[in-house]
């Protein structure tokens, strides 16, 4: 409905010099991040790594902080060039070139399974579970599981569980996307690898302690691994 809003605003009746776009991203995460990372993380510390559901086949793509940043500031500088070539009298983008009033999806441009992206986590945290120590559930038995969970922790008012039916559902479906039109029309490129992105968010996330059931011990330590791996890309 925002997204909505925000395009019918471009070149409204009376304003026609002002000019929107949409960026739609794709699960956010990095630093900053207080709901995708911090839940995968968690997981790690209850000890769940070598819990799988389904095959591990569902493609899935995710967007660092950084880059949604950058794709914002890359629509701005296109609405505003756009803007200056309509006032000095030059040819507008034709339609295969526009920016303002469309949507542009934007991710890491790194689509990858979704277990991966999770283990990519896991192991940023220091987990050294191998592949074959991983039990797979099927999603019909992970959706049984959430709803147990779901109605004793509603029961005993604990609040809400790690293990949800949404987030079964959210593990489980294939969510990947063509940003071709971002690369060129904006000239949209990630600046921020995945990698890059996941050790840096669990890094920052381990220095302010923002995950539950991070033990005590662990909380402003971030392990030597990421410390020498942030570094060595700082130079």
């Amino acid at each position: 409905m925002a997204e909505i809003h925000v395009l019918e605003q471009n070149r409204p009746k009376g304003y026609p010099k002002f000019l929107t776009c949409a960026i739609r991203p794709s699960g956010i995460f990095g630093a900053g991040d207080m709901l995708a990372t911090p839940r995968i993380m968690q997981a790690y510390y209850k000890g769940q790594t070598r819990f799988q559901l389904g095959e591990n086949d569902n493609l899935f793509d995710w967007t660092e902080v950084t880059n949604v940043a950058h794709a914002h500031h890359l629509a701005a500088t296109a609405l505003l060039t756009t803007r200056e070539r309509e006032d000095a009298g030059k040819a507008i983008p034709l339609d295969t070139e526009k920016v303002d009033g469309e949507a542009f999806l934007i991710t890491n441009d790194q689509t990858c399974f979704f277990w991966d992206f999770s283990r990519m986590i896991w192991r940023a945290c220091g987990d050294t579970t191998k592949p074959s120590q991983v039990w797979k559930l099927s999603r019909e038995f992970g959706m049984l599981l959430a709803a147990v969970f779901e109605w004793v922790y509603w029961i005993a008012k604990w609040g809400q569980p790690n293990l949800t039916r949404q987030v079964i559902r959210y593990s489980a479906m294939t969510r990947y996307f063509n940003i071709d039109k971002a690369k060129r029309r904006l000239g949209y490129r990630p600046v921020i690898g995945l990698e890059d992105g996941v050790n840096k968010g669990v890094a920052h996330l381990i220095r302010t302690g923002e995950v539950q059931n991070m033990p005590a011990s662990v909380k402003g330590n971030v392990p030597e691994h990421l410390k020498k791996y942030i570094e060595e890309k700082r130079q």
